[in-house]
């Protein structure tokens, strides 16, 4: 017996090592677990019937997984599926428990160990149809100088139909469209945009809106005080005028962007007297003045005495 045990002893230690180091591979084969989070996909089988919101949109699941098999179960996308039985059609809460056979893995020598939360909460709400209206959604400022005309937004429908939970459609008082940046905009444009829809919310009929949006200079106004009357006459006139008053105080509207450089010395008021003869007049003050910007208000006078 010693002598079996001793003969070909350095061949025997090294097949034992071996059978040792399979065996703790073995092991570690059927030992490894692994936990991920799996994302919870849940159906209701009923056509009258939707999901107002859930306890759980993700759950963690572990598994058991041969060592070989690691870096596949770690790629590998997985997910959840639950289909609400149809015959539920009453709006409210609900719970169920997440079965193993529930969670979708294309390898079959991973096993599910555990999925938690164990136990999902549901609350379903009778399905209805509304009209709402859509709403223009803008990021950003159009240029400096110029601004958004938001009661000449057209929208073309400006009202749609969606489908959804009652409770959470009677909430609802209009859809909002996805952003239009505005920053830098100087004029005016038109664009197809989608909707913004909140889940569960589903859309009847066209995704896509046409929108005009009105871009327009902006309008301003500024006061100029004590500003000096001129008087434009015929040249070689040699006739003593006064006016009454000098000066006047008036206000200007028109484009803000040009009164951003508008200064009191750039301003010419004046009274054309060039084909009066000797006398006292109401005159109207004339302006010269740039484009888009005009005096608010009633025209002014002033009185002006031609004396020889």
């Amino acid at each position: 017996m010693m002598k079996w045990l001793t003969r070909d002893w350095g061949i025997k230690l090294v097949s034992l090592i071996l059978a040792i180091g399979l065996w703790y591979y073995a092991v570690g084969e059927e030992g490894i677990e692994v936990t991920r989070n799996v994302p919870l996909e849940i159906k209701v089988l009923s056509p009258q019937m939707s999901i107002l919101k859930t306890s759980a949109k993700t759950v963690q699941v572990t598994f058991r997984t041969p060592r070989g098999l690691l870096s596949e179960l770690a790629t590998e996308e997985i997910r959840a599926l639950h289909a609400i039985d149809g015959k539920i059609n009453k709006a409210g809460d609900y719970s169920f428990r997440l079965e193993a056979r529930e969670i979708r893995i294309k390898t079959p020598q991973v096993r599910i160990l555990k999925v938690e939360p164990e136990s999902i909460q549901v609350t379903l709400d009778e399905m209805i149809v509304k009209k709402v209206e859509i709403q223009p959604q803008f990021t950003g400022e159009p240029a400096f100088g110029y601004n958004l005309r938001k009661n000449e937004i057209e929208l073309n429908p400006n009202a749609v139909l969606v489908e959804g939970p009652k409770r959470q459609l009677e909430k609802l008082d209009g859809i909002k469209t996805e952003s239009l940046n505005l920053v830098g905009r100087t004029r005016s444009f038109r664009q197809t945009v989608s909707l913004d829809l909140p889940a569960p919310v589903k859309l009847i009929g066209e995704p896509l809106i046409d929108i005009y949006v009105p871009i327009q200079e902006e309008s301003d106004e500024k006061k100029f005080e004590n500003i000096p009357i001129r008087v434009l006459k015929s040249s070689g006139g040699s006739e003593k005028i006064e006016v009454e008053p000098p000066a006047i105080t008036f206000t200007l509207k028109g484009s803000k962007k040009k009164f951003e450089k508008m200064t009191a010395e750039k301003i010419s008021a004046y009274v054309n007297i060039s084909s009066l003869d000797p006398g006292t007049y109401d005159l109207p003050v004339e302006f010269f003045l740039p484009e888009e910007v005009s005096v608010k208000g009633d025209p002014l006078k002033v009185k002006v005495t031609i004396k020889k």
